[in-house]
């Protein structure tokens, strides 16, 4: 039954470290090309991006230690706890990432319409 438990939480583990990345490659490939930002903002970005991947391996490498550490002593459920802290870190840091990417949006998103309004207007008043 813990061997169940422990391939379960582990693949619900490697499943949200996929989507993770693919999350992040879609987000960084739409802002690198997303001329609502400046490059101290992409730089910015990058290194919380950086940061957020960085906690994601450190978490990988956690629950990589206690699968191959099975010579350990340490009973099953706290193996299985150590697990699921470990998996509990890396939903909050998917959902940081996500929840990043979405600032990052809304903020573009923000600028673009700014910047079309004050276009709308400068053509209203014939400024360049």
């Amino acid at each position: 039954k813990a061997m169940i438990s422990y391939y379960q939480r582990i693949r619900e583990v490697a499943q949200k470290q996929v989507a993770m990345v693919a999350e992040y490659n879609r987000a960084w490939g739409l802002i690198r090309s997303n001329e609502n930002f400046t490059a101290q903002e992409l730089a910015y970005m990058e290194k919380v991006y950086s940061g957020i991947l960085q906690a994601s391996i450190q978490n990988i490498d956690q629950i990589t230690l206690i699968i191959e550490s099975f010579a350990l002593q340490m009973s099953d459920a706290k193996r299985l706890q150590l697990i699921n802290d470990a998996a509990d870190k890396i939903d909050t840091t998917y959902d940081d990432l996500r929840r990043f990417n979405q600032q990052n949006m809304v903020l573009s998103l923000q600028r673009a319409k700014t910047a079309h309004e004050v276009a709308a207007v400068k053509r209203l008043y014939g400024l360049p």
